[in-house]
């Protein structure tokens, strides 16, 4: 297969949530004796830094934790979807227009707004909810519970509706045990080629989810289903 790799991950320092301890690199440090030194690093991250992808514990006190899921669930055909709204929710109406006709059982929903490559070029920290995409909660209701859909995906710090106020659509998606990727970056160039998403999760025990790699697939011209 001929494909295109798209990095749409961000740096991990790039943006950090308000209330988030920052990135940090301390180091290098030699430990072996000897005179040819080792150069290693510590790293100290929250668990959502930068690009990164979770699962039901983020906000279910009982939910799986990122490490229960199989490998298979953080990769997929992904099916690549406009928000151009701000300030606004995505409806339900305005998600089966944009899919039109289009399904995402078993697959990966990739919502493109270039609102996370707007906040890393102006430093934003506010989080100015005008400025940001959302999805309502009817939308969230039926991704959860009939579209069949593994993992949502956004290039955004995140899904919350603009009119919830206790993160309603975040808790619904994670007691239905759907995945979500946040903070991806470039997906601006993604064209209509067929797209297979990856986003794997560090291999750490108990954690809500963790930052991760994530890459695009695209294969040229095929369309997509």
């Amino acid at each position: 297969m001929t494909y295109r790799l798209v990095d749409v991950s961000c740096w991990m320092d790039d943006f950090r949530f308000p209330g988030d301890e920052p990135v940090t690199v301390t180091g290098p440090f030699n430990v072996v004796t000897g005179t040819n030194p080792e150069y290693v690093y510590h790293l100290s991250t929250p668990t959502q830094a930068g690009t990164h992808v979770q699962g039901p514990r983020y906000f279910v006190a009982d939910g799986a934790t990122i490490d229960e899921f199989p490998l298979d669930r953080f990769e997929g055909e992904a099916v690549l979807v406009d928000m151009p709204a701000r300030g606004v929710d995505t409806q339900l109406t305005d998600l089966l227009d944009a899919l039109d006709g289009r399904s995402l059982r078993d697959r990966i929903l990739l919502l493109r707004s270039g609102h996370m490559d707007e906040v890393i070029r102006t430093g934003a920290t506010d989080l100015d909810p005008a400025r940001r995409p959302g999805v309502s909660l009817g939308a969230a209701a039926w991704l959860a519970h009939e579209s069949g859909v593994r993992m949502i995906a956004i290039d955004s710090v995140g899904l919350e509706s603009r009119t919830t106020s206790n993160y309603e659509v975040n808790v619904l998606l994670c007691r239905a045990g759907v995945l979500i990727l946040e903070g991806l970056v470039n997906l601006g160039g993604l064209g209509d080629g067929r797209l297979w998403l990856e986003a794997f999760p560090l291999k750490v025990r108990g954690v809500e989810g963790t930052p991760c790699r994530a890459v695009v697939k695209e294969e040229p011209g095929s369309g997509s289903n």
